[in-house]
């Protein structure tokens, strides 16, 4: 399906097709590296019919199209050249990255976290709205003792316990290793020899005469992610010095033979208690942190989305869901994605410029369903007051999620269309009406504010209606 937006304008504007290296997307945003970051003039890209917004990363530059970012997509592969297969791979090179980025090792971090995570999103999201269905199902007397119901049960749940070999794969392919053989090692910490000996009561076993927890690593995160970094690392040395006519038999098997025991001995047991202690630590700051945890995380969520910091966080939603089948989280940033919403459309109420009217309304209903860089990007963050705005509104729907202490019971975007995700619990219906109660707190808080205390006429409001 061809697209309105003027993609040839977009790839002048970023220097032409010969300073694009790489090309790739996400659900709203195209990114490009370039080869030249002087070529490239943002203004031009701003200008750009149907650009939301433009963000500098570290490596990228990233073009906030919304919706039809697929389409431009396509579109902008053909008029430029890039391989498809590798434009689609937003992994670089990490060891490249580690050495030649100008950024922080803090957003080297998140960013490393978002490239493992990323893909793995759509097979937890999908699992996630099963889960949901059959809460609701479960909710109107549904059983698992009918076969049909039972399988899709089964279905559903398959993702979390066996999570640990998506990231094997999506790891592997961050910290350039063998897929193949990253899987084995996964297989291999995930041995039922292990469960074997959990349910005979063993705690401990050795290898080499050393001793080591025995864990079942089913459901984990942190652990095979550490895992296939150390075994990256082992397979390059011993690609760097075996001959190559050994390299197709030795390489994987040492690797395989020295990453495993030594994950199982040290790194595993480490991270394994490190993820414990990390969603144990969020849980306790929701349980008796109360209001205030719910007031400070609604409120700064956002600002967290516009650093990328928020990707830390989903290792530990992840492993809360697996360890416990909830979070408490989700509620609270689901309030400040629709406090974003609700700014966008206190400006769609306030603003007479038809072109920031039209770009409002688009984006604030994008953000209730879950999509929220259009309106962060495209409306809120230029505007200024409105994003403060709807900072104050995720607080104050924070505060109400974390006051009544509400829960998400599956992996995905909150948001208003994801509402089973809520559904769960002792009492389904009122968690999720709860929670939706807490959205509509901070779309209305953030609007009102926006409608009483934002002037159409201040900064940045002009670049909204090119």
């Amino acid at each position: 399906m061809a697209t309105k937006i003027p993609v040839s304008d977009i790839v002048q504007a970023l220097g032409g097709k010969e300073n694009v290296a790489q090309a790739a997307h996400c659900a709203t945003r195209l990114r490009v590296t370039p080869r030249d970051w002087s070529k490239i003039s943002e203004d031009q890209l701003k200008a750009v019919p149907g650009v939301l917004g433009v963000v500098r990363g570290s490596t990228q530059v990233q073009v906030i199209i919304g919706a039809e970012v697929n389409n431009v997509y396509k579109e902008f592969v053909e008029l430029t050249g890039v391989d498809e297969e590798d434009a689609i791979d937003e992994n670089l090179d990490l060891k490249s990255e580690l050495a030649n980025k100008k950024g922080s090792l803090l957003t080297r971090f998140f960013e490393t976290v978002a490239a493992i995570f990323n893909p793995i999103v759509p097979a937890l999201a999908g699992c996630g709205f099963l889960s949901a269905f059959i809460s609701i199902f479960m909710a109107f007397g549904a059983s698992t003792s009918d076969p049909t119901f039972n399988v899709i049960t089964s279905v559903s749940m398959a993702v979390f316990t066996f999570l640990p070999f998506l990231l094997a794969a999506s790891a592997a392919k961050v910290f350039k290793m063998n897929q193949f053989v990253a899987l084995t090692i996964c297989a291999g910490m995930m041995s039922s020899t292990w469960s074997g000996l959990i349910a005979e009561g063993v705690e401990t076993y050795t290898f080499l005469g050393i001793p080591f927890r025995v864990i079942d690593y089913s459901s984990s995160v942190l652990p095979i992610v550490f895992a296939i970094l150390l075994a990256s690392y082992v397979e390059r040395f011993l690609d760097k010095y075996i001959p190559g006519a050994l390299k197709i038999i030795l390489v994987p098997a040492l690797t395989i033979l020295i990453a495993t025991p030594v994950t199982l001995l040290t790194v595993g047991p480490l991270t394994y208690w490190i993820g414990e202690v990390l969603a144990s630590g969020v849980n306790m700051l929701f349980e008796y942190g109360g209001v205030f945890a719910g007031l400070v995380y609604g409120g700064i969520y956002s600002a967290m989305v516009v650093l990328g910091i928020h990707h830390g966080m989903v290792p530990v939603l992840t492993q809360m869901i697996a360890d416990q089948g909830f979070n408490y989280v989700s509620p609270t940033s689901g309030a400040a994605n629709i406090g974003q919403a609700g700014a966008a459309f206190g400006v769609w109420l306030k603003t007479r410029d038809k072109a920031l009217k039209g770009n409002a309304a688009s984006a604030c209903f994008a953000a209730c369903t879950g999509i929220t860089e259009p309106v962060v990007y495209g409306v809120n963050v230029p505007l200024g007051k409105p994003f403060l705005f709807a900072s104050i509104g995720g607080a104050c729907g924070g505060a109400f999620a974390a006051a009544f202490h509400l829960k998400a019971y599956v992996i995905g975007g909150p948001s208003f269309l994801s509402f089973g995700m809520f559904m769960g619990g002792e009492n389904p219906m009122y968690n999720c009406a709860m929670v939706m109660a807490g959205f509509v707190i901070a779309f209305v808080v953030a609007a009102v504010l926006t409608v009483l205390f934002w002037k159409p006429d201040e900064k940045k409001a002009a670049n909204q209606a090119k």
